[in-house]
């Protein structure tokens, strides 16, 4: 007990207190929202991805629907969290004599960098459950939707029955 009140008053002893405590309570509140700020960011990303994603399960969907043969359907599409930003470049050659140097960098607007693209999040895994996926053709025609829509390789695309 006595460690603790030695502590307290080393503590109160200390010149312009005040100041130092109002310091680190500046630094946590600047830190605090700084990463609300940083989770509000990936938030909107998320949603972002994920509004892509529905759409895409959307159109698979209804163009499944749409095969002969083939009743009720539904898609669940996995993937990564990120979408891939394509960046400009400007690139300069500088001639001194014989040697040729040329240097890449990329272009920036007002302070941010320009963005040519952005490419979806890359897709991990489709699975479809549908009604008379039973038909081997049938099933064999639903990866091929699959496939073509979005552009993946076979092995990602899993087709199952629908529950009667």
């Amino acid at each position: 007990m006595k460690k603790v009140s030695d502590f307290f008053v080393k503590f109160k002893s200390i010149k312009h207190i005040e100041i130092y405590i109002a310091l680190v309570l500046a630094l946590i509140v600047i830190a605090l929202i700084a990463l609300s700020g940083f989770s509000t960011q990936n938030a909107t990303k998320n949603t972002i991805n994920e509004s892509y994603i529905s759409q895409m399960e959307h159109k698979i969907v209804s163009v499944i629907e749409k095969i002969d043969g083939c009743g009720n359907a539904t898609a669940a599409i996995s993937h990564d969290a990120y979408e891939e930003k394509v960046y400009a470049y400007e690139t300069v050659t500088n001639t001194t004599g014989d040697i040729v140097k040329e240097t890449s960098s990329v272009v920036f607007v007002k302070g941010e960098p320009l963005v040519v693209k952005v490419l979806p999040p890359n897709i991990l895994g489709v699975v479809i459950v549908a009604e008379g996926a039973k038909d081997p053709i049938v099933k064999m025609k639903i990866i091929e939707v699959v496939v073509t829509l979005l552009g993946i390789d076979v092995s990602k695309v899993q087709v199952f029955t629908y529950k009667s």
